[in-house]
């Protein structure tokens, strides 16, 4: 018995482009920040695309196989940031002035992540930028990746202030 051949990412992609469902979301701005196999009870020729949809805040997932999108659903849950979101936040963190100001001509060294600011209720998607240009000295970049643009940085007492320590 013959198994089909896994799907490629550019194949998964250019199949959720194609639905009725995703295609929208994608031409508008939405982002595919995750494909992965499926795991468990799949035939193994079948991924998983995740897409942020930046104008609906929110988060889709569907099961795409070698004939097209199987399913979609919507999921509270924010998936991880994109190789391109995070170099879109590393590019905007670079480009702050006070970021510069402190890198003073040093690598920058950065460590990026998905970032949920306190209190944020705008359902865009944040990253916090960490840079290292030295083994003890650190700023955190909170980059609004939905806005492009910077929204703070941080030093480590700005993330401590109010801390029960």
């Amino acid at each position: 018995m013959a198994t089909r051949k896994a799907l490629t990412k550019t194949e998964a992609i250019r199949l959720a482009r194609g639905d009725a469902t995703l295609g929208p979301v994608l031409e508008g701005g939405g982002e595919v920040v995750l494909v992965e196999p499926e795991r468990g009870r799949g035939k193994g020729d079948r991924v998983v695309v995740g897409v942020h949809d930046q104008e609906g805040a929110r988060s889709l997932v569907a099961l795409v196989d070698p004939n097209g999108v199987v399913g979609v659903h919507e999921t509270p849950a924010q998936f991880q940031l994109s190789q391109q979101e995070r170099t879109a936040a590393e590019d905007l963190a670079a480009a702050d002035e006070r970021a510069k100001s402190f890198l003073r001509r040093r690598r920058m060294n950065p460590l990026t992540r998905l970032y949920f600011p306190p209190g944020d209720r705008s359902g865009h998607r944040h990253a916090i930028v960490f840079l290292r240009p030295t083994s003890s000295e650190r700023r955190y970049v909170v980059v609004d990746l939905t806005d492009a643009r910077v929204v703070s940085v941080l030093d480590e007492a700005d993330l401590t202030r109010g801390a029960d320590v």
